[in-house]
């Protein structure tokens, strides 16, 4: 009989945990596929983050996905990062390769592939784009949005000296910081509008938006999960509008982690959705 093989360990990283819904989704694809591993979490104090990262190397855990408030630490830990962890500044996955720790970003690929899908890139190219807040979900966003060929960015955010100085610092012609006290204007005409903040999320503050603005048959992309239907794409669809739900990201910034964490690529089946979304269900 020959020996059981160690089951690959991999988790995620953050401070608070608790709602993280990356355990339900890469176990229900490890136990899709038969994989000897366990994916779990790991609450993580952000003083600590940039030490405990690097010991990673130490251990048996082959890697960890990353997310609110240590994704700046998981950059500053790696010894090697790639050119989306580069671009944007954060990382979003560590894993361990050659007794290296590398540092990954998924988060473009994540909402890029939703929205490519479903939008087209045609339809972007043709776009004036509206993104609503300015940390590091709107780096990814505007980084894909500009990867893309969207001719027209305006960016707000309720502090307008944050969306400015990522304007300023992203320094393209597409890209232009508007104020909060004009985001009426901002959205005025625009094809497609996403939600990269963490407003309208449970236990956040509602994100004061009307988009009834936006142009008839346009999209309203919202980043946010929980809930599912949030405020905002309940308007979007009262309005007549396309939408696109925060879980269709999730799902597809897991799809390379998961590729990288297991040597595997994890079912194209859809099935996933329907877990997560009974998940969401249970816990409200």
């Amino acid at each position: 009989m020959s020996p059981r093989l160690i089951p690959k360990v991999a988790g995620v990283c953050g401070w608070p945990i608790h709602h993280s819904m990356s355990p339900t989704l890469h176990n229900f694809w490890l136990k899709e596929l038969g994989v000897n591993g366990t994916y779990a979490m790991f609450a993580m104090h952000p003083d600590e983050a940039v030490r405990a990262f690097r010991s990673l190397k130490q251990t048996t855990i082959v890697g960890v996905n990353v997310t609110i408030p240590l994704k700046g630490k998981a950059f500053e830990a790696a010894d090697e990062l790639t050119p989306d962890a580069q671009k944007l500044g954060v990382c979003n996955l560590l894993y361990t390769r050659d007794n290296r720790l590398i540092g990954h970003n998924t988060d473009m690929e994540g909402f890029s592939e939703p929205l490519l899908r479903r939008v087209g890139q045609n339809f972007i190219r043709k776009s004036t784009v509206v993104v609503i807040g300015a940390g590091g979900a709107s780096r990814a966003v505007l980084g894909a949005l500009m990867a893309i060929g969207a001719p027209e960015i305006r960016l707000i955010n309720r502090t307008d000296a944050r969306a400015e100085s990522v304007a300023n610092h992203i320094n393209n012609p597409s890209l232009r910081a508007f104020p909060w006290a004009e985001r009426d204007h901002a959205i005025y005409g625009a094809d497609l509008v996403i939600n990269a903040s963490a407003a309208g999320m449970h236990g956040n503050t509602s994100l004061d938006i009307d988009v009834s603005y936006v142009t008839p048959g346009g999209w309203v992309y919202d980043l946010v999960y929980t809930p599912q239907d949030t405020d905002l794409l309940v308007q979007a669809r009262q309005q007549g509008l396309n939408t696109i739900g925060g879980l269709e990201m999730l799902i597809a910034q897991a799809r390379p982690s998961f590729r990288l964490l297991y040597g595997v690529s994890p079912p194209l089946d859809g099935a996933v959705k329907g877990v997560l979304e009974r998940h969401l269900a249970g816990s409200t």
